[in-house]
């Protein structure tokens, strides 16, 4: 089963194994408990549980006046249509929110992720702040996140990321071969000269600057500061003009 479909689906607050048992009966049209454990590889007993609950959330339907209990799933339309009104109902409630984070002391705001899916978040927010850099090793992204870099790069070949950003990378092939891809998205990247292993991804996106550590137990501190931000991307620049470039493959 496609991974990329089963992650499209998690925004929408589907656990893997839900993804899968959606996704297959959308391939089905419609099935029964031993139709769907074929298709999705998943036991009968976890597919009732999550048919019960995919059923109460509306995604899936089972149908009336059968012999043998079967079900189908709703059109994917409607999952669309209710994470729009979700994101509607977000973007009226924002200047709320905004207000209500902002009624603190006038001090920078810090917050630490400590779970791969927060730390994710961070990234994903990064690709919606078109002037941004980073000094990061791709590498490890890629190890700590298997297929993110490739799902990066297909959304930004879709137009959903706003990011024209700049990346500092270290000296290794495999950080070079992603950064080949990199440029391809239209990203400017360049090599940290003497640079071959870094543990850290630095980042600065808006008014705010984020560093994840790639410990064995991932976190990251993001703190939201204009005056730390604005004052960074000048060590950057100074950085990035005595980095090189890196060349552009055909």
């Amino acid at each position: 089963m496609d991974n990329g479909l089963i992650k499209i689906l998690e925004p929408a607050g589907f656990t893997d194994k839900e993804a899968k048992v959606y996704l297959a009966l959308l391939e089905l049209g419609q099935g029964t408990v031993a139709k769907i454990a074929q298709k999705s590889e998943l036991k009968r007993p976890i597919i009732y549980i999550l048919l019960e609950g995919l059923t109460k959330r509306g995604y899936v339907s089972e149908l009336p006046n059968q012999k043998i209990n079967s079900y189908q799933a709703v059109d994917p339309s409607i999952i669309l249509n209710q994470l729009k009104a979700e994101v509607k109902n977000l973007s009226e409630m924002l200047p709320i929110l905004q207000t209500m984070s902002n009624r603190g002391e006038n001090k920078p705001k810090i917050s630490y992720q400590t779970n791969l899916n927060g730390i994710w978040n961070a990234y994903e927010e990064m690709n919606h702040i078109k002037d941004s850099f980073f000094i990061t090793s791709y590498a490890k992204i890629d190890y700590f996140f298997p297929e993110g870099i490739a799902r990066w790069l297909k959304n930004y070949d879709r137009g959903l990321y706003q990011l024209a950003g700049r990346h500092l990378i270290p000296d290794t092939p495999d950080n070079i071969a992603i950064g080949q891809k990199l440029l391809k998205a239209n990203q400017q990247v360049r090599i940290l000269n003497n640079v071959s292993n870094l543990n850290i991804d630095f980042s600065v996106f808006g008014n705010k600057v984020a560093i994840t550590a790639f410990e064995q137990s991932p976190f990251a501190i993001i703190m939201e500061s204009a005056d730390l931000a604005n004052s960074l991307r000048l060590v950057f620049d100074l950085v990035w003009a005595g980095s090189r470039k890196i060349k552009k493959q055909p």
